[in-house]
């Protein structure tokens, strides 16, 4: 009788199923996963870049050099603004050629995307504005990419105690 109670209790245990989970339809385009799959598409074809980094008015420029581009578009990655919790946190505003989103929650980081294509679809370029700011620290992020031409991330940071930092890179995409 034990072994059949526990039988049953199995089976039934066994039949129940999850329920099912809600899938979440991103209101966004996909900025994380572009950008993820340029990154791998920029590191197989091997492209290198001509690259000036700016720190404080100082500069360095190198050409031809190879990058890992995974970590290199990190910060556009980390821009991604589709989460189900931020569905309703940004305005929308499209036509033919291009959308924006604004952030309305001032806390979010992602505070502008700008997102301009050609006449066929085709990314022309993404504009993204990041801003971060507490009692300790500020951060100000504009990152722009031309698929297969250009980025720059412009950056600039205040931190209390160490100071005032901007750092500019500018960079062309060599095939």
């Amino acid at each position: 009788m034990r072994n059949r109670s526990i039988f049953l209790m199995f089976l039934i245990l066994a039949s129940c199923k999850p329920a099912a989970e809600q899938s979440f339809i991103a209101p966004f385009e996909d900025i994380k996963g572009f950008f993820e799959s340029e990154a791998i598409r920029l590191n197989k074809n091997q492209f290198v870049v001509d690259k000036t980094i700016t720190q404080n008015e100082l500069s360095e420029t190198k050409a031809g050099v190879q990058i890992d581009w995974k970590n290199e578009l990190s910060l556009f990655t980390g821009s991604d603004i589709n989460k189900a919790a931020w569905k309703d946190s940004y305005k929308i505003i499209k036509d033919s050629s291009s959308v924006a989103y604004f952030a309305i929650d001032t806390n979010l980081r992602t505070r502008e995307i700008r997102i301009k294509m050609d006449s066929n679809g085709k990314l022309k370029h993404i504009l993204i504005k990041n801003s971060s700011k507490n009692y300790l620290y500020e951060s100000t992020e504009t990152l722009i990419y031309i698929p297969d031409s250009a980025y720059s991330i412009d950056k600039y940071q205040k931190v209390i105690l160490l100071g005032k930092n901007k750092y500019l890179i500018r960079a062309e995409i060599k095939k």
